[in-house]
């Protein structure tokens, strides 16, 4: 058993244990159970702090877990945060968090944050509590704006990733891509940024008999492409139903769609694109599904077509291929070294139609080679060796941050 550690998790953007495919709920949601999860099988101590739910209790125990819990904290609505409202948001947050210590007693080695506002309300909590501080962004403001599709993100997200960046102790950037771009676009301290991939679950993540996959999921047995992601201008799906909509002469195959529900602009709007390029009848919205039966999905399907225009990752690529089901992807993320390792797989340079449409004609032609690297898999991406190399980083920065402890109180005295 190692050493037990005391962690904060801050996760006030969206809850972790929420169902992943909707508006604000995807891999970050996922990545963050994951890692609880593993480090609380490990015997550490892990609270994450995170919005609020109707009816839920301030405080919970995750199922299966004594070392995992919930702490419900008062949200603002992520949607209502302006430039001029933000400083009481994460004023508000930070002496929630900062309260509920006090009356409960809790002291931590470190503070884990999550995406730019529980970065900001982690460097205030570091600031308090002298503890060291590591973010992840998962996604950056500056790399959205700079694609120009959808709202564009506000001017003070992007300053306070600034903020957060030279505050932190240490980033954990999941590609040697986004390295790059904290780098490049934010002028980031490389020496301060570590490399550590997501991670796969391979006892859920698996190959399992397609036809008993399809029965399972209640779908026709019918070549069947799939995409997984929420209905985001940056997941490219318009695109996709327009690569269908130029394969009229096939009537052999099915687009399954996981992610999203049935209200809001984006699921409109998606709606509206089936209507428009004529593909509705070869669509089947399935909404989102429990992120545990997802390998039924990936299962079910002949290969999955990833055509966005941004991942920080691009967790549905390993998902799929740790299923044996191959992939028609953009470069985007770690998707192409992921790919790397298995074969039958496709990754288009460009994001047009004509080019999914192509590749989607061809691999339809080819079902039946289904060949994956599950073992490597496995090796290179499952949750317990990231954990590994995550542990190894927060130790290190808790000995680095006593170090420095002690050489202040020697100069101190």
């Amino acid at each position: 058993m190692e050493d037990r550690l005391n962690i904060a998790i801050l996760s006030l953007h969206t809850c972790p244990f929420d169902r992943p495919g909707s508006r604000y709920t995807g891999g970050m949601n996922i990545y963050i159970q994951n890692l609880a999860q593993e480090l609380g099988r490990r015997g550490h101590s892990i609270d994450i702090y995170t919005c609020s739910h109707v009816d839920a209790d301030f405080c919970t125990l995750v199922d299966g877990s004594e070392n995992i819990r919930l702490v419900h904290i008062q949200s603002p609505d992520y949607s209502s945060i302006s430039e001029k409202s933000l400083g009481d948001h994460v004023s508000g947050l930070t002496d929630s968090i900062a309260s509920y210590c006090l009356e409960h007693n809790k002291h931590y080695d470190l503070i884990h944050s999550h995406y730019w506002l529980s970065g900001v309300v982690g460097s205030k909590l570091k600031q308090r509590w002298c503890i060291p501080h590591i973010t992840m962004f998962h996604t950056l403001g500056a790399v959205k704006n700079n694609l120009g599709l959808g709202m564009l993100e506000p001017d003070y997200r992007i300053l306070n990733e600034e903020v957060v960046i030279r505050a932190s102790d240490l980033i954990i950037a999941s590609t040697q891509r986004e390295k790059h771009e904290l780098i490049n676009r934010y002028a980031a301290d490389p020496t301060a940024i570590e490399v550590v991939p997501c991670g796969i679950n391979p006892a859920i993540f698996r190959p399992i008999d397609k036809q008993q996959a399809r029965q399972m999921c209640g779908l026709p047995t019918k070549k069947t492409a799939l995409f997984v992601g929420r209905l985001d201008p940056l997941k490219a799906l318009g695109n996709l139903l327009e690569a269908i909509s130029c394969l009229k002469s096939r009537d052999d195959f099915q687009l399954v769609v996981v992610g999203g529900n049935d209200h809001g602009v984006d699921f409109k709007a998606i709606m509206d694109a089936a209507c428009d390029y004529d593909v509705s009848h070869r669509v089947n919205f399935i909404g989102s599904v429990p992120h545990e039966r997802m390998y039924l999905y990936y299962n079910a399907a002949d290969f999955c077509v990833i055509p966005s225009y941004y991942e920080s990752f691009g967790l549905v690529a390993l998902e799929s291929l740790a299923c044996g089901t191959p992939i028609i992807a953009t470069d985007v993320g770690e998707v192409r070294d992921i790919a790397g390792i298995c074969q039958s797989c496709k990754i288009i340079t460009g994001n047009t139609p004509l080019e999914l449409s192509t590749s989607i004609n061809a691999m339809l032609d080819n079902i039946g080679n289904r060949k994956n690297g599950y073992n490597k898999m496995v090796e290179l991406y499952g949750w317990s060796h990231v954990v590994d190399r995550i542990i190894q980083h927060y130790r290190a920065i808790i000995d680095r941050n006593a170090e420095y402890t002690q050489q202040l109180c020697s100069y101190k005295s």
